[in-house]
């Protein structure tokens, strides 16, 4: 019961309190919207590239007629080649080479003489490709007649191991597949903004920070000269300590809820597909927090020295793990693993970009675990220090 006492009366001071309200609420969705608009340029992953098509001159000096010849023109009248390449006539060679010079076209490709007869002879299939200025335009342009060549060949091989009976089916070049395709690997096909980056790490950030109230809550009693009066009074130090720590773990996670509910509709941060694993972590990090301050405050002398301990240790760890600029993968995955922040921050963007549950468990028990050591060493601290007057 006196626990109980304790608790609801630490939330009624604490939500009493203007600056607690201000620091706890406001400024991290001022920060995050200041932080997601002015660097939406920078922080991020990116949507896949949109594909222009590709100018590309083609020159034919096989002599089997005007224009492309048939296999060429077949192949480049496909929809998945028209998506990404655009081919115009050129004359001769000198007319393709001087487009490319004056930006007329991306890409010239050379179809050598007997292109068709010696494809369907059974002959090696060759065209010669020159590069345009625009690298982009001829990766993408490579990319597709080299695929196309790739195919012959192969066919060709098939068919000189098989016998004729597959040089028809060789000399055709079937569109059933994209050509070239732009996306993302590692995301499948998901992207994160800068808003939901600097959401996830604000919320980190201020989750540590909220050592700082318990800091506050545990000193007061000690700078109020009112401990000595509730040490007087039939309560328990335990009952007493651990009342305090419950207020101020129900603030932490209705600040939690208010960020992640309030980013979602002011800014349309989207937090992932797995709301209830996303309230883990933040309790977790919660309990990081507390326990950490706890540690700090047990053996500090003054309210000033324990919250200056825990800033410093906060903003070290939200830098290390690159939650305040872009750092390497190297930097943050070797040095930053080493901090409370980098876990829970990589598991909130991972579950924005949807990623498996084996994805996530690893993470999940790192920080369990910390939290394991850190309730370890407050239960230690408090054996060994105390809370008294």
């Amino acid at each position: 019961m006196n626990t109980w006492t304790i608790m609801i009366y630490e939330l009624r001071r604490l939500f009493r309190s203007r600056s607690l309200l201000i620091n706890m609420f406001l400024l991290p969705i001022v920060l995050i919207f200041l932080l997601g608009t002015s660097l939406s340029g920078v922080v991020g992953v990116k949507a896949a590239s949109k594909i222009n098509p590709v100018r590309v001159a083609v020159v034919n000096l096989s002599g089997e007629g005007k224009g492309p010849t048939a296999m060429i023109a077949a192949f480049l009248k496909s929809p998945e080649v028209q998506n990404v390449i655009a081919p115009q006539e050129a004359g001769s060679r000198e007319a393709a080479e001087k487009g490319l010079r004056t930006g007329k076209y991306g890409y010239a490709v050379i179809v050598p003489t007997g292109f068709d007869s010696e494809v369907q002879s059974g002959g090696q299939a060759r065209l010669e490709l020159i590069l345009g200025k625009s690298h982009n335009d001829n990766l993408v342009a490579a990319t597709v007649f080299d695929n196309f060549l790739s195919r012959i060949n192969y066919k060709q091989a098939t068919a000189a191991t098989l016998g004729p009976q597959a040089l028809q089916a060789a000399a055709t070049v079937p569109g059933d597949r994209e050509t070239v395709k732009m996306g993302d690997l590692s995301n499948g096909g998901r992207t994160y903004s800068a808003s939901q980056f600097y959401a996830a790490s604000m919320l980190v950030m201020f989750l540590l920070y909220s050592g700082i109230t318990v800091t506050t809550s545990l000193f007061s009693e000690k700078d109020n000269h009112t401990l000595f009066r509730i040490n007087s009074m039939p309560v328990k130090g335990s009952e007493l300590f651990i009342g305090k720590m419950l207020g101020v773990g129900i603030v932490s996670i209705i600040q939690c809820l208010a960020i992640v509910l309030l980013t979602g509709w002011l800014f349309g941060v989207y937090w992932g597909n797995r709301p209830g694993l996303l309230m883990l972590f933040c309790l977790l990090m919660i309990i990081a927090s507390m326990t950490l301050s706890i540690v700090v405050c047990m053996f500090s002398k003054t309210a000033a020295s324990a919250s200056s301990i825990i800033s410093v240790i906060t903003v070290c760890m939200t830098f290390l793990s690159g939650g305040m600029a872009p750092l390497p993968d190297s930097w943050v995955n070797t040095i930053g693993a080493f901090t409370i922040n980098h876990w829970v921050l990589q598991s909130m963007i991972r579950m924005m970009l949807h990623s498996s549950l084996p994805q996530l468990l690893p993470n999940l028990w790192i920080i369990a675990i910390i939290c394991l050591v850190l309730f370890g060493a407050a239960i230690v601290s408090y054996r060994k220090v105390g809370y008294h007057g």
